[in-house]
């Protein structure tokens, strides 16, 4: 399939280039596309409203190419929506998606245009993918594997963005783009396809991922990627692998166990289990002198303990403050009593009796108001701050230990416990 044959024999490729302020960039980006030895292509170009190079740019191109190279610039809501744009404005059989800092390889279209018209069965090819740096220039392989399929994704993604071509018809089967996604709308797609169609691999060189200051795998991976990822994978998974987890624990061990414990009961790592139904906390995580928790101990394991971690900052606004003092009621039922002084503390309250529910209460013997101390201008009642509260199962107890204890160890521990099947 070289530039010399006849392009009508074979399927039309639409390839979709979103763009954002890309100037320094999106010439090379062109040139790898218009330059393919595959002639049968479009181009176009879906750019927000660039106020860089980025406009003159396209419209040269769109004088020299005429109908294979079209574009729009204006307002829109990011990089998935304008994704969907260029879907709705492509005429091809096959959908490559190439970002305005990205290139592809010689010979990547024809490459994946033949794989596609041999295997019917494939939903989307992908190739092999070096990354570059801001002059296009070789910094090392993206490491794509071989075999790609819904287990694997799970566990993680190592699909090289640029470097896959998909049929059209699969994406009007599966559905658009997610525009409540800008990190990874790709890895979602590379999901859905998988969960109805085969991935088929070409063991070539296809595109390069540019890596600069300002590209969003740098700048944004924990802020925005890593969480979108969680999410995504419990859309269509309905759990999350080991290998975010950790990733994620990673990050977030100073934010401490009790507030990362919150976070694997959302992400549902071991199931369903004991959670917090009702709380009257407030959503900064302070509380009221009068906390009230209820906890359904429904699911697939009993609830062992709530641990509850918190912050006793009084002091720190009124220098007449002292203890604080806590009454712990469960179920209307004195439980006990805690003094602490100034700064964090635990209360670790074993819930062994396997009732289906529990009303925790916690009385505080001091409170304040932040707005008459002069602190600022929040005139709620205030007890302590909490850092996080949640119920536990006994394993979910015994990766809060180790959080707390060895949190090293936590992954190879995480690994070991947690299996999957797909």
């Amino acid at each position: 399939m070289s530039r010399t044959d006849d392009p009508g024999k074979y399927p039309l490729v639409s390839v979709i280039t979103p763009s954002y302020q890309q100037g320094a960039f999106i010439r090379e980006t062109i040139e790898s596309v218009l330059s393919q030895d595959y002639r049968n292509v479009e181009l176009i170009v879906v750019d927000g409203g660039s106020t860089d190079q980025t406009v003159d740019i396209l419209q040269k191109y769109a004088r020299k190419y005429g109908e294979r190279f079209r574009y729009v610039s204006e307002k829109d809501k990011g990089q998935s929506n304008a994704l969907n744009k260029g879907l709705a404005m492509a005429n091809g059989d096959i959908i490559g998606w190439l970002n305005s800092d990205d290139t592809y390889w010689p010979r990547a279209i024809s490459r994946a245009v033949s794989a596609l018209v041999k295997h019917p069965e494939y939903g989307l090819v992908y190739g092999k993918a070096d990354h570059t740096d801001a002059n296009n220039k070789h910094l090392r392989p993206y490491p794509v594997d071989s075999g790609i399929n819904r287990a694997r994704l799970f566990d993680v993604c190592t699909i090289c963005q640029p470097a896959v071509f998909m049929r059209k018809s699969v994406l009007d089967e599966v559905g658009p783009i997610d525009e409540s996604l800008h990190f990874c709308m790709d890895y979602d797609l590379w999901m859905r396809i998988a969960a109805k169609h085969r991935l088929g691999y070409v063991n070539q060189l296809m595109a390069n991922s540019r890596l600069h200051d300002d590209c969003k795998s740098v700048k944004q991976y924990f802020t925005v990627g890593l969480p979108e990822i969680i999410r995504t994978s419990l859309k269509n998974y309905g759990a999350v692998s080991n290998h975010w987890l950790i990733q994620y624990i990673a990050h977030h061990l100073p934010e401490g166990p009790a507030w990362l414990m919150e976070k694997m009961k959302q992400f549902r790592v071991f199931g369903i289990g004991p959670r917090v139904s009702a709380s009257n906390r407030f959503e900064d995580g302070w509380v009221p002198p009068h906390w009230k928790m209820e906890i359904d101990n429904g699911g697939e394991s009993g609830i062992e303990c709530l641990i509850i971690e918190g912050d006793h900052q009084q002091p720190r606004f009124d220098r007449k403050a002292g203890r604080l003092g806590l009454t712990v009621y469960i179920n209307g039922v004195r439980h006990r009593e805690y003094k602490f002084d100034e700064g964090t503390f635990t209360i670790k309250i074993r819930l062994r009796d396997q009732a289906p529910s529990y009303t925790v209460e916690i009385h505080s013997d001091a409170s304040f108001i932040p707005a008459r101390l002069k602190v600022n201008d929040d005139d709620r009642q205030l007890g302590f701050k909490v850092m996080g509260a949640v119920p536990l199962s006994a394993t979910e107890a015994r990766m809060y230990e180790i959080l707390q204890e060895e949190p090293a160890s936590v992954g190879q521990w995480l690994v070991k416990r947690r299996k999957f099947k797909w």
